[in-house]
């Protein structure tokens, strides 16, 4: 078991809880943890005791450890640091999307922001220009 400062704990709940996701690369060896400066195998047993207690999520890929905070998560790190209920972690808020506004509807085809399907507008089809020269 390893033992981590008081004040290593705190930089960790502190970051988890403003950020509400925290990122470990598979390298115990490595000496600091890049966003909050604590030793990485103190962050990983850290964060592996909270995923014990069931209040983070972990998604494990490519050699890097995905630790989400869960809403009894929020509560336990506040009750932990003190901290009154003002503090909502980022993955919690709501995210204003904006993506169409700058395309005129004109220029959208059915498929969203590409205009006309993968081609692009090719002009009239061959079958539609033989019915028209039959019909003049």
């Amino acid at each position: 078991m390893v033992q981590v400062k008081r004040q290593d704990r705190r930089k960790v709940y502190e970051y988890l809880l403003l950020e509400g996701v925290i990122v470990i690369k598979k390298d115990m060896a490595l000496p600091l943890h890049a966003e909050t400066g604590v030793k990485n195998l103190e962050v990983w047993m850290l964060l592996r005791s909270l995923r014990d207690k069931k209040l983070v999520d972990l998604v494990f890929s490519w050699q890097y450890y995905y630790y989400y905070l869960k809403a009894e998560g929020v509560k336990y790190v506040r009750d932990k640091l003190g901290i009154v209920e003002d503090v909502i972690p980022a993955t919690f808020k709501k995210a204003d999307k904006k993506f169409d506004e700058d395309v005129p509807e004109q220029r959208r085809g059915p498929r969203g922001n590409r205009p006309f399907g993968r081609g692009g507008n090719r002009g009239p089809r061959r079958a539609e220009e033989g019915t028209e020269t039959a019909q003049q």
